[in-house]
Formats: structure tokens, C-alpha cells, sequence
């Protein structure tokens, strides 16, 4: 690497970057993870890192596959077992779906360790204190077992069902008659569980950053499928590609395709339906994208393979990460300060609209900087629109809702709720529910409280 082109990935390295962390690779405490590991290595492994930080470190199981290997996720984050009640945006990390496709296992091994080893660096710290991070190093156990050691090929690429689990998922646009395999379904109820805002798979065959759409009715393949986010994804896509360390450096990677700046719309690549991606995206509300490591699939020689992996996205995988972080976040409870699961928010103009799933009432909507009217809404309550939010280059801007159920209309006494400022709060609360003081007071109190949750 030339001094000029250090300068650059310097800079890259730096931009958009606010964690400030500090390379070091976790194989030089633990040498075995140069190596490839097999499914009972990673349970073992997870369990040793659960043993040492209880407080970080939560193992989950997805399943078991069909020749009855676990499927497992390790959670980490600050105070892991209060994480699934705080607000606190999840991000997941999976890899091998396809089982001949392996460089993103080892590349989760090391961002397990380093994680723990390194909880106690103050921004690492900071990570795990902002952040709800799931780690899935192999998705398709048995894929894994059957592969061989070769760049090309599809040996050990299915599961043992013979399917492409990146062809697989309910299809947002087409009745395809996809029947799911095993996998699939432990995907599905994995996704229900985990209410992540960005999403990350890892796979081999090339080397580049993939976003939505995949497929588009309509649009053929090789030509450009713009998601309703599409500027929004071609950010994140880029967040990861200029901070990658050889990414950007040839159009050409691989001698097949060609891509601008590391980056691909999917459906201009190549055309996938049924694939995990626009699945995530549609149903899940997680924006994720789908990275390829490197044009080899299965490397012989997993020492260099690993080193190599693991210093070149180092610091795409931590500028993605701090993704979550910017745009909106709140809660949406009703007047008894009760979550409103199923509550749409919805953005003026800009993308999908997402839906509240944390059990806790928590929400989490990346957007780009900009100033936006959002709306919180349920069939069965009045609307509430929050007008002028404005989003900056960092953190997110804190947006709670309470939503009044049309129900409440018979509540009868001496105070009515209206908007007195066009700026923050319209919709039907003009003619929304006249409400006692009491209940009132108990709303603020609960609007309050929800406030107060955003900083714990």
C-alpha cells in the first residue's frame, strides 16, 4: 500500500467514525482463531466468552438443523440481561447461510472476542453501552460440514433439505409457492425475537456491498431496482465499502463485475427473488445488506484468510454499526402509559413505514440528516404526527408518541387536549377524546416517564 493510498483509507477510517477504536486482532490471544472452527468449536467458544463476562455475553439458540447441529447467537452488550428492555437499538451479524461460504464465520469469531477482551477500553465501552449487537456465525451447519476447501463450486453451498437459503424467504412482491426449509423457519422466528435495526450477511464469491432491492417485479435483471430507501441504503452501503480497506481499490475485484465505489444494487448485479435481504427489509423493518468478502468462497489456507479478513473490515464493521445510532427513536405507549405494539411510524417522503415491535414500545428509524414530519399510527387510535423533526450527521433525534384510543371518546370533564403548536404535535386530537384531569395528568405522566427512558 502506497503512503497516498494509506492517507486515504486514513481518512475513510476516520470518517464517520466516532468510536475511535483501535485495531488489534483477537488471534493473538487466542491463536485458534486463525483457524477454521468447526460447528461444536463455535458453541464451545461462545460458551467460554459466556462463562468469563456473564454480564456481556448471552448465548441463544435458533435450532437445531436438520442433522441435528445447533444453530447459535451470541449476544453482547453492556448489562445483557436487561437488553431486551432497554432502548438501546439491536444490530445483527450473521454468516454462512450458504455453507461453502466461509470467510464471515471466522471474521464473527473475532468480533465476539474483541468485544469482550477489549469491554473495558473506553470505546469499546461506549459500543457496548449504546449498542445490542447478535452475532449468528453460521446460519447452515450442515452446509459447512459437507464443503470442501475451493474458491469455486457449490459443494456444501445447500442446506441438508437441498435449499439455497438465499432462496428461501417469503417473496414481498411474487407468490413463488416457496416452501421454507428448516433453516428458514429458524430464521423467521429468530427475526420475531430480535427487533434489529440493521442487518448484516456475510457471504464469499466476491467483494462488494449488496442493498435492496434484490428483485423487483418488472424491472430485468442487471438493471437498477430502487428501493423506497434507496438513498438511505446507498449510504450505509458506502459507510461499509470506504471504511473497508481494499474494497474500493479495483471496479473490478473479482474479473466479473464492475462496481462504483464497492457497491451494488442487487437487482443491477443480479436478480434474486425469495432472498433474505428484501425478507429483512419488507417484513422485519432491519436494512440490511448483504457484504461479500472476498472472490474465493472457501480458502485453503485460513491463517492468511482470517488475518486478512478481519484487518481489511475491521473499521466498516464499527462505522455500520454506529448506523444505528442516527435518525429517530422513541416509544409509542397509550394514555396508561401501556406499549403500543403494531404502531406504524411513518416518515413524510421518505421510505417504508416501520412498525413497533420491542416489547417495550421501542422504535428505531434510520434516516439521512434532514428535517421530517412523522406519524405514529393503529387502526383503532388517533393519529399523532410530530411536525419539523430535525435529524443531524450523529446520534438520533428522540421522537415518543402516545397515542389515545378512539375509544376513550365517552371520557367526559373539564380539560380538552389540542395542539397548540403546528410545529410539534396535529392530526384528530382537536376532536380527539375529551379527557379528565386525571387521565390527563396520568398522560403527561406517562409521556414523562417515556422521555426520561430515552436516557437511562
Amino acid at each position: 500500500m502506497t503512503i497516498h493510498e494509506k492517507m486515504i483509507f486514513t481518512f475513510y477510517a476516520i470518517l464517520g467514525l466516532s468510536y475511535g477504536l483501535k485495531f488489534w486482532d483477537p488471534a493473538e490471544e487466542n491463536p485458534l482463531l486463525n483457524t477454521y472452527f468447526s460447528n461444536d468449536d463455535i458453541t464451545t467458544a461462545f460458551k467460554d466468552l459466556k462463562n468469563q463476562y456473564p454480564d456481556l455475553v448471552e448465548i441463544n439458540s435458533l435450532g437445531i438443523s436438520s442433522n441435528e447441529r445447533r444453530i447459535n447467537e451470541i449476544t453482547i452488550t453492556s448489562n445483557v440481561s436487561s437488553s431486551q428492555r432497554s432502548d438501546k437499538p439491536h444490530v445483527k451479524y450473521v454468516a454462512n447461510m450458504h455453507g461453502n461460504e466461509v470467510r464471515g464465520r471466522g471474521l464473527l469469531l473475532k468480533l465476539a472476542y474483541y468485544l469482550v477482551f477489549k469491554s473495558k477500553d473506553a470505546d469499546v465501552k461506549k459500543v457496548l453501552d449504546e449498542t445490542v449487537l447478535h452475532l449468528v456465525p453460521t446460519l447452515n451447519p450442515d452446509g459447512f460440514a459437507s464443503a470442501t476447501e475451493s474458491c469455486e463450486g457449490t459443494v456444501g453451498r445447500y442446506t441438508s433439505e437441498r435449499k439455497d437459503l438465499n432462496r428461501d424467504f417469503p417473496n414481498p412482491f411474487l407468490e413463488l409457492g416457496v416452501e421454507m426449509g428448516s433453516e428458514a423457519k429458524m430464521v423467521e422466528e429468530y427475526a420475531a425475537r430480535v427487533p434489529a435495526v440493521l442487518g448484516i450477511s456475510f457471504h464469499d464469491g466476491s467483494l462488494v456491498v449488496n442493498y435492496p432491492w434484490d428483485g423487483y417485479p418488472g424491472v430485468p435483471s442487471m438493471e437498477y431496482a430502487a428501493s423506497p430507501d434507496d438513498q438511505l441504503f446507498v449510504h450505509l452501503a458506502k459507510t461499509y465499502s470506504l471504511n473497508h480497506k481494499t474494497m474500493t481499490k479495483s471496479k473490478s475485484p473479482c474479473g466479473r463485475s464492475y462496481f462504483e465505489d464497492g457497491i451494488t444494487n442487487g437487482n443491477q448485479w443480479y436478480q434474486v427473488f425469495n432472498g433474505m435481504q428484501d425478507w429483512n427489509y419488507y417484513y422485519q423493518d432491519c436494512f440490511e445488506l448483504t457484504i461479500e468478502l472476498g472472490c474465493c468462497k472457501y480458502p485453503p489456507d485460513a491463517r492468511s484468510t482470517f488475518t486478512d479478513v478481519w484487518a481489511d473490515n475491521f473499521y466498516s464493521i464499527f462505522a455500520l454499526t454506529e448506523q444505528a445510532q442516527n435518525g429517530i427513536k422513541g416509544s409509542v405507549l397509550d394514555h396508561t402509559g401501556s406499549p403500543v405494539l403494531g404502531a406504524v411510524i411513518s416518515v413524510s417522503g421518505e421510505g417504508k413505514p416501520v412498525t413497533v415491535r420491542h416489547g417495550a414500545g421501542y422504535y428505531w428509524r434510520p434516516l439521512l440528516p434532514g428535517t421530517y414530519n412523522v406519524t405514529a399510527s393503529k387502526p383503532g387510535f388517533w393519529n399523532v404526527t410530530r411536525r419539523n423533526i430535525r435529524v443531524g450527521e450523529s446520534g438520533a433525534t428522540v421522537v415518543p408518541f402516545i397515542l389515545i384510543a378512539k375509544s376513550q371518546r365517552n371520557f367526559k370533564a373539564d380539560f380538552v387536549q389540542s395542539p397548540r403548536d403546528s410545529n410539534e404535535t396535529s392530526g384528530p386530537l382537536s376532536s380527539a377524546p375529551v379527557l379528565t384531569s386525571c387521565t390527563f395528568v396520568l398522560l403527561i405522566s406517562s409521556y414523562y416517564s417515556t422521555f426520561l427512558a430515552m436516557f437511562p
